[in-house]
């Protein structure tokens, strides 16, 4: 006995000393991620994102998922949302909402270390409800982030782009002969100062701003909101909204297309205002923003059917609308600078 007493004292420092380190760390920091079925950006979010985040970071790192569309779900996303129009994927930790990939990417990110300095990080968000659903959004996460193969890079040439969707890239096409051809003869007219009837004009051009406007607005709410857009036979506007293509600094292609029609309109009503007569350069200011909006147009319409492989009806539409914007600001204009 006296034997067994001298080794327990002998290694009960080890033991004491070891112990702690097999044991798995606390995370410092939760996370909830707020997602939808739907949701075209969620699929970067968990082939890169999480992935990276998880290397970067391990069993400091805690999360579960949310699917927003289920009732428990979106009544939690109605607590945590700061917003009536924020849209997934949204990520709730603490205190603070991490909006879109980029936000989730920069705050679990470059601001962990920040996040983990805060105690309230540690803990789950104060969301009623949420207990319940913890278990089964962290197997539905693991489960996602194991399947889920990070999606195929397009194929090497613009051939092979072009006819996995050969119906919609070639109406792409149709529609990107009609724009260059009636921008060739805005050209011919602005040269020859060939009017056109402004009354025409004026009755038209209400009805090609609420179409445009309305196309913007729709495609602006589903990347906003990381729904599908609805999508007809032909084309795919889901794979047109997730490319790269259809954001510029983050921003949806929507929301420059709502901008552009609403300084269109405000331009055109001041243009009546201040230059009625058709003098000076107030007449040219709508013309300039519905060419900036039409040769953005223009370059999506281009990438669709060579770069992306994919057709957005949607973005056909608001193409044509800006075309039609342009074509007819050009005749109305050029007549109220020969009216006398």
């Amino acid at each position: 006995m006296p034997q067994y007493f001298l080794l327990l004292l002998l290694y009960a420092p080890l033991l004491l000393t070891t112990a702690p380190a097999t044991a798995t760390p606390t995370p410092s920091v939760r996370a909830v991620i707020f997602v939808s079925p739907a949701c075209v950006t969620c699929r970067d979010l968990y082939a890169y994102l999480l992935p990276a985040l998880g290397q970067r970071f391990g069993n400091r790192l805690e999360l579960t998922e949310v699917d927003v569309t289920q009732p428990a779900g979106s009544a939690l996303f109605k607590q945590a949302l700061a917003s009536p129009w924020q849209g997934v994927p949204v990520v709730v930790v603490g205190k603070r909402t991490l909006v879109g990939v980029d936000g989730i990417a920069q705050g679990l990110g470059d601001g962990f270390e920040g996040l983990a300095a805060d105690p309230a990080s540690a803990k789950w968000p104060e969301l009623n409800g949420l207990a319940a659903l913890l278990p089964e959004g962290m197997r539905t996460l693991q489960a996602k982030l194991a399947t889920l193969a990070p999606p195929p890079p397009p194929a090497g040439d613009w051939r092979s782009r072009f006819l996995q969707d050969r119906v919609g890239n070639g109406l792409a096409i149709v529609v990107l002969f009609l724009m260059v051809l009636v921008f060739a003869h805005i050209l011919v007219r602005l040269r020859r100062g060939v009017t056109s009837n402004t009354r025409i004009a004026n009755r038209l051009l209400p009805w090609v701003f609420l179409l445009g406007s309305g196309i913007s607005a729709y495609t602006a709410y589903a990347a906003l909101a990381g729904v599908a857009p609805v999508c007809g036979p032909v084309g795919d506007c889901i794979t047109v909204q997730s490319s790269v293509y259809s954001h510029i600094f983050g921003i949806p292609l929507g929301i420059f297309g709502l901008l552009a029609y609403g300084a269109i309109l405000v331009s055109w009503l001041l243009a009546g205002r201040f230059s009625p007569g058709g003098g000076g350069w107030w007449h040219w200011l709508p013309w300039a923003i519905a060419l900036s909006g039409f040769m953005f147009s223009l370059r999506l319409t281009t990438l669709e059917p060579f770069f992306i492989g994919a057709t957005c009806l949607w973005c056909l539409g608001s193409a044509l609308s800006m075309t039609a914007t342009l074509w007819l600001l050009t005749g109305a204009i050029l007549q109220r600078k020969n009216t006398p």
